[in-house]
């Protein structure tokens, strides 16, 4: 590995960390990431802990069914809420065009930022599960452990990826909750968070199936059902949230890349563009 690399990657870790810091110290983060997805989960698993649904496979828990998918309410608001509004903040502020103006990779910023929502996500799921284990009986299976995580990691940076290509086209940071709140609290409702999807009309689950939500939500929850058979990896899933993620990307750099191109004249639009090399 190169040294310029392996600086990159120093840089990377450090402004990562910082970055995490920051989410922490916010208000907004700790409500929406931390507080909100534990309060419901306190409510609904205490209400419904006796009752069954009818999951993948057959019928299963309702807290075996709930925290797993609240877990993924609280990863989807750290990750595509959390980025889409950081960079549109950072925009809004001009903190975007002083990175441009100083050594720093400008990627590297828009990575940790990325990176930092992924693990502020991955830290509330955790949450979910340290609460609901003790709490209300919730089982994990040792041998779909590996499973849950990469499904997590996978939506994770799916989720922050399509933060960030729906925060290039918010201009002013005000907007930016309305807009990305829009665009996803509609489909918890239709992708397996608050209830199960077996039993709803065919056009529904078609629908929902189109984004990504309901593919992460279906893997990760299937992971804690005792009927999933073998280690819970849900190849289509995780493919189809890659391919949801790696769309989100592209996006993200051809629009700032023509944003950038139209300030500063041709042959800029690098900020983004990193983050494929990286």
């Amino acid at each position: 590995m190169s040294s310029t690399r392996r600086s990159d990657l120093v840089l990377l870790r450090r402004w990562t960390v910082t970055r995490l810091r920051l989410l922490l110290r916010s208000r907004r983060t700790a409500l929406l990431t931390f507080v909100f997805p534990l309060i419901f989960l306190v409510v609904f698993d205490g209400i419904n802990g006796s009752s069954r649904v009818t999951g993948a496979g057959g019928k299963v828990d309702f807290v075996q069914f709930f925290t797993p998918g609240i877990g993924i309410w609280g990863l989807a608001i750290s990750c595509y809420t959390g980025v889409a509004f950081g960079l549109a903040t950072a925009r809004d502020q001009g903190i975007l065009k002083r990175v441009r103006g100083t050594p720093l990779p400008p990627w590297i910023y828009l990575a940790a930022m990325m990176l930092a929502a992924v693990v502020a996500g991955l830290a509330s799921v955790v949450l979910m599960f340290v609460v609901a284990v003790p709490g209300f009986g919730v089982h994990v299976y040792p041998r779909m452990l590996p499973a849950a995580i990469v499904t997590l990691l996978v939506g994770g940076c799916a989720f922050a990826a399509l933060g960030l290509a729906v925060g290039v086209f918010i201009r002013r940071a005000e907007s930016a909750p309305i807009v990305s709140n829009l665009t996803l609290l509609p489909l918890t409702f239709i992708s397996g968070i608050w209830y199960p999807l077996e039993g709803a009309p065919h056009w529904l689950q078609t629908l929902a199936h189109v984004f990504p939500l309901s593919h992460l939500a279906q893997a990760f929850e299937a992971c804690f059902s005792p009927h999933t058979p073998g280690a819970g990896f849900h190849a289509w899933d995780l493919l189809v949230l890659a391919a949801w993620g790696a769309a989100g990307l592209r996006v993200a750099v051809s629009r700032f890349r023509r944003d950038t191109d139209e300030t500063q004249g041709a042959g800029g639009g690098r900020v983004l563009a990193g983050l494929f090399r990286a």
